[in-house]
């Protein structure tokens, strides 16, 4: 007995010893850099903290990488934007991914996407708009600003750069500048904190949506940026044990759920279920197994976001076109981002009334975040004589909300 305790003693060491040596170790002189851009990244009471310091801190955690926030350091977005483009070993983060910056730097995400807007501070531009061409900009230096300023329309001797979201904010106060071409969320609440009257700042014009990443210099360890990447993706995937991924916990923690800049039509997730369960009643075993490989038409082959899933009256998965991998999860009780037990609901509603339409937030595979969406479900009796809820869901978009 005592050598069989000793032998599985030893193989269990030898297995940790194993796994933590599989770490990647983190190079002596890696740096993180980034800037006070609520909610991705801030200082509270002195610690980093946000949307994008957690997810890094998270990433590094579950690849067993020693890391502490500690290790991050917080200055003008201009000063690091460059010492990121010359020192090697170094992240900054959160940077918008744009052509002009792919060449500069290696990447890590997605990690969240936000809207880019013109805030403005003078109430006549509501009434007498000049034309973009004749606006009056301000942006940050290096910020993704000034090329969305650029695309707007706005010619480069009415852009005016400063170092700092204070030296932008009191342009528009003093009217040196017509409008601050900045990030939705992190304007906002920016303004909040620097200007004494914010209830006279609005949003003159939405110009679209940015994606943020981690960027790298071009001579960062490969090893620390792979382990990163790999375990971002992993948190969008990991829904089996909660029912809500990683992901979807920590961006549900600091920006609620958004609508999607693609959607589909009610009509065509009606028409997707029902035929669905018409093939269900004919060829059940068959048609679970094509929905498993993810075949056309159960997911769609031009647009990966519109797919089938099916439900046994248990509340497990039984088949899912776009995650195949959750197929045999029960997912009673378990929750959305928003606390919803929409799956429940679907299963419910689809026993007492065979068929309807029930609302949840769930993460996008054309986009980055947590979205607005809905699914229409019924409820078929198979070619096997068992009873299966059958789903396909949309995303919703920004008039919809």
């Amino acid at each position: 007995m005592r050598s069989i305790r000793t032998g599985m003693l030893i193989a269990l060491c030898i297995s940790l010893f194993s796994s933590l040596s599989m770490a990647v170790p983190m190079p002596d002189d890696m740096i993180f850099l980034t800037e006070e851009y609520p909610p991705f990244n801030y200082l509270e009471n002195g610690v980093p903290s946000g949307l994008s310091v957690e997810l890094l801190k998270t990433a590094l955690e579950r690849a067993g990488i020693p890391f502490s926030t500690e290790d991050i350091s917080f200055m003008a977005w201009s000063d690091a934007y460059r010492m990121t483009e010359s020192r090697n070993n170094t992240g900054l983060f959160s940077m918008a991914r744009t052509p002009e910056r792919e060449e500069r730097f290696k990447w890590a995400g997605p990690l969240m996407q936000c809207p880019l807007v013109f805030f403005a501070e003078n109430e006549s531009l509501k009434t007498a708009r000049p034309e973009n061409k004749d606006l009056r900009a301000v942006v940050i230096k290096d910020d993704i600003g000034l090329y969305v300023g650029r695309e707007a329309g706005i010619p480069d001797e009415n852009i005016f750069q400063v170092t700092t979201p204070a030296e932008a904010v009191q342009r528009l106060i003093d009217g040196t500048s017509d409008v601050w071409v900045y990030a939705l969320y992190p304007g906002e609440s920016l303004i909040q904190t620097i200007a004494e009257n914010p209830e006279s700042f609005y949003i003159l014009d939405d110009l679209g949506r940015s994606t943020y990443y981690i960027a790298f210099n071009l001579n960062t360890d490969p090893d620390i940026m792979n382990a990163i990447q790999t375990e971002l993706d992993a948190m969008k995937t990991d829904r089996r044990d909660e029912g809500i991924t990683t992901y979807e916990k920590i961006v549900g923690k600091y920006i609620g759920p958004i609508c999607a800049e693609k959607s589909q039509t009610r009509q065509q997730i009606i028409n997707l279920v029902n035929l669905t369960a018409d093939a269900i009643s004919r060829d059940a075993t068959g048609t679970l197994a094509d929905i498993q490989n993810g075949r056309h038409p159960y997911k769609d082959r031009s647009d990966p976001s519109l797919y089938v899933y099916v439900f046994d009256t248990g509340v497990t998965l039984i088949a899912n076109a776009a995650q195949p991998s959750l197929a045999g999860t029960n997912f009673s009780g378990k929750v959305d981002a928003s606390g919803k037990k929409f799956r429940d609901e679907i299963v419910t509603g689809a026993m007492k009334q065979g068929s309807g339409i029930v609302t949840y937030t769930y993460s996008n595979p054309l986009e980055t975040g947590i979205f607005y969406k809905e699914a229409y479900y019924t409820l078929v009796t198979g070619s096997d004589k068992k009873q299966y809820i059958v789903c396909a869901g949309r995303y919703l978009s920004c008039d919809e909300i």
